[in-house]
């Protein structure tokens, strides 16, 4: 169901059922560490009849002379794709691209600039360079598109960020901003990253290979999806029944046979945790983040995950990334595909029909489905010189981008280039209603002492094909604790500086 108001990007595009990550009412700080994206309900509407906002509240006349707003971003998901435009070139996408960036430039006379920092193999290059700077007291950068979790703890912790709630000329009560998912980022006093129209979110889901579920008489996702019956074990039941040594020579090998589910890197198991309600921390009673994921549901399933990996139902890549020479759903010998909705930019020109799903709930009693985004996160450095302008483009670009980006991001691109058939572009409907964050993700999931925790499927039943979670944990619990204090107390020591 599409969001009347088109709030905060795609993050709000849509509206949310009413409990998502356990969130309970998206308009307070949850009491889990994660939280779902918008809880407004509205009757479907088309991308040509986008309602009448109100007009952005920056004062009259503003105009900063042709300075120039420089963004430093991460070449990392949709940043690659729906953010930048250089000049018209035909594309719907890029031309709405292009019109808000010249809308800006002309209602604040600046110059909009951009640049790429390589992402292969280093997803920390935009924090590490916004950090040099800051260091340096350069403004260079006005605003910075990092990675989901590199450098989020560092940046926020370390008085690298310039405190939102006191930037000049933006309005976070305005419907373009979603106050109430940064709160959930929110773990000091001060606001350190947006989350607003601007910002489009790039959650990890399952792609499904339609002919393989035709040929095989498997369940129809959609329809599990529908009834409230896409589950872990749904899923677990395709994954096992689809597994088949066709060349039969009693070895089981990605040239010949085929397999039930692949990704192209280990974070995406990450996802199930959150797609089964399961946090990684919540807030204990002084604010603090504290563990949660010691839980007969993650003992459940850990299992879960070693009796398949047990049963030689996943295929591991050998490189970093799908080659020509790596097992995807085009092979026609995969189920399922984990890997980020912008995948499917690359994914285009595949011949196997394939379709969209969320992750899989825990089981049938929960609620809802829940879809971790791992889009990135923007924020503003301390040093930079003219705040006023800074907030002013800030603003504008979140006010704008539902004017053009988000109805075409969503009319053009996912239902129209990306998605299939209407089945997967109600998928997408769900999938972007149920989008949400998780602070054990997003600000220790890369830290010292918390990062095996942070993966737990990866880092026991799929990397040691072992169950045994209630001693993994306890070997990880103390560090990972320490782990998350030590953060608030140099946030602490950084806000009262």
């Amino acid at each position: 169901m599409k969001n009347r108001n088109l709030l905060a990007g795609l993050l709000a595009l849509l509206a949310v059922s009413s409990v998502v990550c356990s969130c309970g009412d998206t308009a307070s700080t949850p009491d889990n560490g994660t939280q779902a994206l918008s809880n407004e309900t509205a009757d479907a509407v088309t991308t040509e009849a986008v309602p009448t906002r109100p007009p952005v509240g920056l004062p009259e006349g503003l105009d900063f002379g042709g300075e120039e707003f420089h963004t430093i971003a991460l070449e990392w998901q949709g940043y690659r794709y729906y953010f930048f435009a250089e000049e018209e070139n035909g594309d719907v996408m890029n031309d709405a691209i292009y019109k808000r960036k010249s809308a800006v430039e002309d209602a604040l006379n600046v110059k909009l600039t951009y640049e790429y920092t390589d992402a292969n193999g280093d997803v920390s290059t935009t924090a590490t360079a916004v950090k040099k700077s800051v260091s340096a007291g350069d403004d260079i950068y006005q605003q910075a598109l990092i990675h989901c979790i590199s450098g989020v703890s560092m940046m926020a912790s370390g008085g690298y960020l310039y405190n939102l709630d006191t930037l000049p000329n933006i309005d976070m009560n305005a419907e373009w901003w979603n106050h109430a998912q940064m709160d959930t980022l929110r773990l000091g006093a001060n606001t350190y990253y947006a989350v607003n129209d601007f910002m489009l979110p790039c959650p990890y889901i399952v792609y499904f290979n339609k002919e393989l579920v035709s040929n095989l008489d498997f369940d129809n996702p959609y329809q599990l999806v529908y009834d409230g019956k896409w589950t872990l074990d749904a899923m677990a039941k395709m994954m096992r029944e689809v597994v088949a040594d066709l060349d039969g020579d009693g070895k089981m090998t990605y040239e010949a046979d085929r397999f039930a589910m692949t990704s192209d890197e280990a974070s995406k198991y990450t996802s199930f945790l959150a797609g089964a309600d399961q946090p990684l921390t919540q807030r204990g009673s002084d604010g603090h983040s504290v563990l949660a994921l010691n839980t007969e549901k993650t003992q459940g399933i850990i299992e879960l995950f070693a009796d398949l990996v047990n049963q030689n139902v996943f295929y591991f890549p050998q490189k970093g990334e799908y080659g020509d020479d790596q097992l995807t759903i085009n092979s026609g010998r995969l189920l399922f595909q984990l890997a980020a909705l912008s995948k499917a930019e690359l994914m285009r020109d595949y011949t196997v029909d394939f379709g969209f799903l969320p992750y899989p709930k825990y089981d049938e009693a929960q609620e809802s489905y829940h879809s971790l985004d791992w889009g990135g996160l923007m924020c503003i450095p301390t040093t930079i010189r003219n705040p006023e302008m800074v907030g002013a483009v800030t603003e504008l670009l979140a006010y704008e981008s539902a004017n053009d980006v988000i109805p075409t991001y969503y009319s053009m691109v996912l239902t129209g280039k990306l998605a299939r058939d209407e089945d997967a572009e109600k998928m997408l409907d769900l999938i972007f209603d149920t989008v949400c964050y998780e602070i054990g993700v997003n600000y220790f999931g890369f830290e010292a002492g918390f990062s095996s925790l942070y993966n737990p499927i990866w880092n026991l039943p799929l990397t040691t094909k072992k169950s045994d979670f209630a001693s993994f944990y306890a070997k990880q619990e103390k560090n990972a604790q320490k782990t998350m204090d030590k953060f608030y107390e140099a946030l602490e020591n950084a806000e009262n500086a």
